[in-house]
């Protein structure tokens, strides 16, 4: 007896004109939509106004001289139309202040070719940090630049600045107990360690309404910036700072 023979296969059946034309059609209008909304994305991004840091005071006042690490006399009006950065420092401070510098550095770094860029570190100890001790000081670290002033008193007495600065930067600063300074007498204030921005017109600008400072080493964000790291605020204000007056 004879197998029967299988039947042929059906030959496979091309996809219909019909069914390809709308195949396409969803496609091109998927990419019609992605296009559209890209496009709107951009536009929005441009329309929306660059948010302008806030202003908390002004540098009004200024100390009738400053003396810088070459013993070269200063006064703040020579930064008029610079955007400047300002720190305490003082050269026998045992930890914090040199980490201020490294980041100072940094800043240097990254904007010191800027001729409208400038930087501050203002001596908390001016009654030791004279002329030649900071410049030893810059030197062994290898620190330091013509736009970056490190400014003591001429007179070797330190109350007038550090009044000066809790007046016009709300920083201060707290000499330490004659009990704490025999564990290390280098180690002599209390201060936090912080950077304070002003614009080029003097006016103090503040990287939120509830913030003064710019914190380099924030002990609640694992010792990093807080509120956000002060160089995104340096390239707003000196990109504001070449605008043309309205």
């Amino acid at each position: 007896m004879s197998s029967p023979v299988p039947p042929e296969p059906l030959p496979d059946r091309p996809a219909s004109k019909g069914t390809t034309v709308m195949i396409l059609s969803i496609i091109i209008a998927l990419g019609v939509v992605v296009s559209y909304n890209w496009l709107l994305s951009i536009k929005r991004q441009q329309n929306v106004p660059e948010v302008r840091l806030p202003m908390q005071g002004r540098v009004e006042t200024d100390l009738p001289a400053w003396l810088d690490q070459n013993g070269v006399t200063r006064h703040l009006e020579q930064l008029r139309g610079k955007v400047f950065v300002v720190s305490y420092l003082y050269t026998t401070c045992p930890q914090g202040c040199a980490g201020v510098a490294e980041k100072m550095d940094e800043l240097q770094k990254e904007f010191g070719s800027d001729p409208n860029f400038h930087l501050l570190s203002v001596s908390l100890d001016a009654e030791h940090d004279r002329p030649e001790v900071m410049k030893a000081w810059l030197d062994a670290r290898k620190l330091g630049g013509d736009n970056w002033w490190f400014l003591t008193s001429p007179d070797g007495q330190g109350d007038a600045i550090r009044k000066w600065m809790t007046k016009t930067f709300r920083i201060g600063a707290r000499k330490k107990t004659p009990e704490q300074l025999t564990a290390n007498p280098a180690d002599k204030w209390e201060h936090n360690l912080v950077m304070v921005l002003v614009d080029a017109k003097g006016n103090i600008r503040t990287p939120t309404d509830n913030d003064m400072v710019y914190w380099p080493f924030h002990e609640a964000f694992d010792y990093g910036w807080y509120p956000r790291p002060i160089r995104e605020d340096i390239a707003k204000l000196l990109a504001e700072s070449r605008q043309p007056a309205s």
